[in-house]
């Protein structure tokens, strides 16, 4: 039990995928029951307290996991320990709203939010750290978003927390654009060098651009639909244009791990663009476009990221195995039935299939997020002087 609480990737991504598990589990139960009535003592309305724990809850455990490599040298074997607990703290506040005053179950949530970002902060501060501080931007956009629905529950911003979830749901996207990109590239590049290919991915200025035209959706989400849409139009064709450089078909016919990157930042694309162009059309966003982008692109990459780092920070051979493949065809099936039907047991299985799939991955993880940091060379490790280390924002911050 001390090795989950001794690195944050360990800490969190463990509560991510069991959170992610135990949540949408009791969703597709909240969908079967008809949504009548609540099955959590909760003010939020069910459709928020999804949203909101999806993407707040969820999200900001795989964020933690990212940015929190080590806990500080004079809180060692507190520090995580502390962390979860406060970010456990969050969801049963949320869970049991009803009974506790609005103020305090912000503090609670937000709580975890702050914490993070004044660790984050300190490589900043310290080293001038300007890629980490790029992602502290982005991460402090989700923490605002998550503010936005508290203000609404407590009264002081009604109807506002539906904007603050999608606001939220766009902060991650913009993650997945500058983070999830970045790592989509340099696997491929890397995984392509050492298999001796010379046709390699190429960068662009959109590398650029589409972190930023991403980022512009957060507070386009509280704009009319139509001006929500023609931004996010433009970040999704600008993502879809820098994917085109980097080798997709290579990935997705030699290596089941880095192609899991490849779909799912070409989900984010697509997905932004789907919104977009309902929103410029019809005034309304298609909720399937939004649930190839939540699904697809950010379960999708942040569970690709998730295998990724755990299998290299364990020192565990960055290997596709069975449960692990089970998690990405199973994923890729409750995004394709979500984003294809609204009806209610489409709903349902969407959501038991999302279940199943980090079922899998939590199966395929356990060795690498509990069990000892194996030592290249050694039985199931990864080879001596093979597989350089992926970058890991986490080790600046």
């Amino acid at each position: 039990m001390s090795r989950i609480f001794r690195e944050g990737h360990r800490t969190f991504y463990l509560a991510a995928i069991l959170f992610a598990i135990l949540a949408m589990a009791l969703w597709g139960h909240w969908i079967g029951a008809g949504l009548t009535e609540g099955l959590l003592p909760t003010r939020a309305m069910p459709i928020d307290w999804h949203a909101h724990e999806m993407i707040f809850g969820y999200g900001g455990a795989v964020l933690a996991g990212i940015f929190l490599a080590s806990a500080p040298k004079s809180l060692q074997g507190v520090y995580f320990p502390v962390l979860a607990a406060l970010w456990l703290a969050g969801r049963l506040a949320i869970a049991f709203s009803a009974f506790i005053p609005a103020p305090v179950v912000a503090l609670i949530d937000l709580g975890f939010g702050v914490i993070v970002m004044a660790k984050m902060a300190w490589p900043v501060a310290r080293l001038k750290k300007l890629e980490t501080l790029s992602y502290l931007g982005i991460f402090a956009l989700h923490w605002v978003s998550d503010l936005v629905m508290h203000l609404d529950w407590m009264g002081m911003a009604p109807g506002l927390a539906p904007k603050g979830a999608m606001a939220g749901l766009m902060a991650c996207a913009t993650m997945n654009a500058a983070f999830g990109g970045k790592l989509t590239q340099g696997l491929t590049r890397n995984a392509m060098v050492h298999k001796g290919e010379t046709a390699l991915p190429r960068p662009s200025g959109l590398d650029t651009w589409g972190p930023i035209f991403t980022a512009f959706c957060v507070p386009a989400a509280f704009l009319p639909p139509r001006a929500f849409g023609a931004v996010m139009v433009l970040a999704g064709a600008t993502n879809l244009f820098r994917a085109m450089g980097w080798r997709n078909g290579w990935a997705f016919k030699n290596d089941a791990l880095i192609s899991g990157f490849h779909l799912g930042f070409l989900c984010l694309g697509t997905g932004l663009y789907a919104m977009g162009l309902a929103g410029v059309m019809s005034m309304e966003i298609y909720p399937g476009a939004v649930h190839l982008l939540a699904i697809g692109a950010v379960a999708g990459l942040s569970s690709a990221v998730m295998i990724k780092m755990s299998l290299g920070q364990s020192g565990r051979r960055s290997v596709a195995t069975l449960p692990l493949k089970a998690a990405g065809l199973l994923l890729i099936a409750a995004a394709g039935l979500r984003a294809s039907s609204s009806e209610p047991m489409a709903l349902i299985a969407s959501a038991l299939l999302f279940v199943a799939a980090y079922g899998a991955m939590l199966v395929g993880l356990w060795p690498s997020l509990t069990g000892e940091k194996l030592q290249p060379g050694t039985p199931g490790a990864r080879p001596l002087g093979h597989g350089p280390k992926i970058p890991v924002q986490g080790d600046q911050a």
